[in-house]
């Protein structure tokens, strides 16, 4: 539209551009403007947009702008958007939603075992997806057009406009009518044409009572007049009909060929919506599947852990974690599980598990030092992560490199949500160090867990194979060898189960 103007400017200044045939084309433009409906809107012979257009702008300012209100408010547009996906919604549809329901879900839960309740789950939502089907889907993304449409017609910048004749004129002030005065077209051909294309979408046919009554029916109070805006609506399309608006623009640039921008409009809120709901399953169903998770964890702690008290780790734990879950940013994901770590570590293997590795080790006359030397160097590698638990969880002090930096982004990120971003990164590489330590460890106790495994196996043979002097190394035990490696091997074995639900 700049080319436009800069073109009928250097054309006025050098006598260029006019050919004959856009001569005639201009002449046959002024004939149909004369012709128009709406000829008073335009003044042929000064160019001037006449106060009759102004007036009939502000008419429709006034009778838009509550809608303009109501459509700032993205609660209310949130409403909106339910209400136009539930006006598509029949009975049978209502019935799986009900199923899929967490109210529902919660009692159900009750009586029925978890992986039962998953299957129905998976089931109802597949039932969902057929129900509400691609029909459906472009009913809902239709009738949200009209929403769509309308709401861009009233964020026109009708003010700005007005400006144009006062600038003094107050958004939204209706006590006294302006007094719009003639005003040459060239000034105002960018609010014409951006008005052209926001109210090219809206057509009479269309079913603007449906959706006045919806927002009626949200505002608890009528917004606008239906017969009113529907007349409204009505004008419009008549004066873009009339073509009245182009012509004067095409006219004014001395462009028979100008066009103003058309406006398409591509919602998917019934992809959005039925999506929505497959993610709310989804979540249920990984409300389950934790809920059975921290019951297999908490059995398997009991198993495990004498002492009731397991809190050993300082900084990097899962209540200090919970002030990052509230912020929504990376938490602390493997907390829980370096903390059960570190305690079997402290608790057990230190003491107990060392003790009778290095019995079986040094004590044993093996047959086969390849196993043996396995089982040594996964002992060893094993003995390192308290070190680097301890290492991790200095860093994540309040002193320490990471924790002094996660404190103070903390403490911005309310004011400053960029911070997210540099929490998310240091937390991130954290979180990537925690379930390196893990798996490793849970690697080397595999390895140890294996070869206690085929040792207790060859304890209880007549004929033992990888130890030959069985009798000695009991004798040396400080309890009897066979319950001791019996009962290691499931501590061993159950806490790596721990480790696996822990990092899952």
């Amino acid at each position: 539209m700049a080319e436009d103007l800069m073109d009928k400017v250097f054309s006025f200044f050098s006598g260029e551009g006019i050919t004959d045939e856009k001569a005639n084309m201009l002449k046959a433009i002024a004939k149909e403007l004369g012709q128009s409906k709406y000829a008073k809107f335009f003044r042929v012979r000064t160019e001037e947009v006449d106060p009759s257009f102004s007036s009939f702008l502000f008419s429709v300012y006034k009778t838009i702008f509550p809608i303009k209100l109501f459509m700032k408010d993205d609660k209310k547009m949130a409403i909106l958007r339910h209400l136009t996906v539930e006006s598509c919604i029949e009975p049978p549809i209502q019935e799986t939603l009900k199923k899929l329901d967490y109210n529902v879900l919660d009692e159900k839960s009750k009586t029925m075992p978890g992986e039962q309740m998953i299957g129905e789950i998976q089931k109802d939502i597949e039932t969902l997806a057929r129900q509400f089907d691609g029909d459906h889907i472009a009913a809902v993304n239709r009738r949200y057009g009209l929403t769509s449409a309308l709401n861009q017609f009233v964020k026109y910048n009708f003010a700005g406009f007005f400006k144009k004749f006062d600038p003094h004129f107050a958004d939204g002030s209706f006590l006294v009518e302006p007094r719009f005065p003639a005003i040459k077209t060239i000034l105002i051909i960018e609010q014409i044409g951006e008005f052209l294309t926001v109210s090219q979408p809206l057509k009479p046919e269309e079913d603007w009572t449906g959706l006045l009554n919806i927002l009626k029916m949200i505002e608890g109070a009528e917004l606008v007049n239906p017969e009113q805006f529907n007349s409204m609506i009505k004008m419009l399309r008549e004066v873009h009909t009339s073509k009245i608006l182009e012509l004067m623009v095409q006219y004014t640039l001395r462009n028979p060929v100008w066009q103003f921008k058309h406006s398409f409009f591509k919602e998917t809120i019934g992809e959005n919506w039925l999506e929505g709901k497959r993610a709310e399953a989804q979540n249920y169903i990984a409300k389950i599947n934790n809920s059975k998770k921290n019951s297999q964890i908490s059995a398997l702690t009991k198993q495990i852990f004498e002492s009731a008290d397991l809190v050993r780790m300082e900084n990097y734990n899962v209540q200090l974690s919970e002030a990052y879950r509230k912020k929504k940013v990376e938490y602390f994901m493997y907390a829980e599980g370096l903390n059960y770590l570190k305690a079997f570590m402290d608790d057990y293997v230190e003491k107990e598990i060392k003790e009778l590795c290095d019995l079986l080790l040094i004590r044993g006359q093996w047959t086969n030092n390849t196993m043996a030397r396995e089982m040594s160097d996964s002992l060893h590698k094993l003995l390192e992560a308290p070190l680097d638990i301890s290492d991790l969880d200095t860093v994540m002090s309040e002193d320490g490199a990471d924790g002094s930096r996660l404190r103070a982004a903390m403490l911005r990120i309310d004011r400053d949500p960029t911070q997210a971003r540099y929490i998310n990164s240091i937390v991130g590489k954290v979180n990537g160090q925690a379930v390196e330590i893990i798996n490793e460890a849970a690697q080397s106790m595999i390895v140890i867990g294996k070869h206690m495994k085929n040792l207790i196996e060859d304890l209880q043979k007549k004929h033992p194979e990888l130890l030959v002097n069985w009798r000695e190394v009991n004798l040396a035990s400080k309890e009897p060898l066979p319950q001791r490696m019996v009962s290691n091997f499931k501590k061993i074995n159950y806490f790596i189960q721990l480790m696996h639900l822990c990092t899952q």
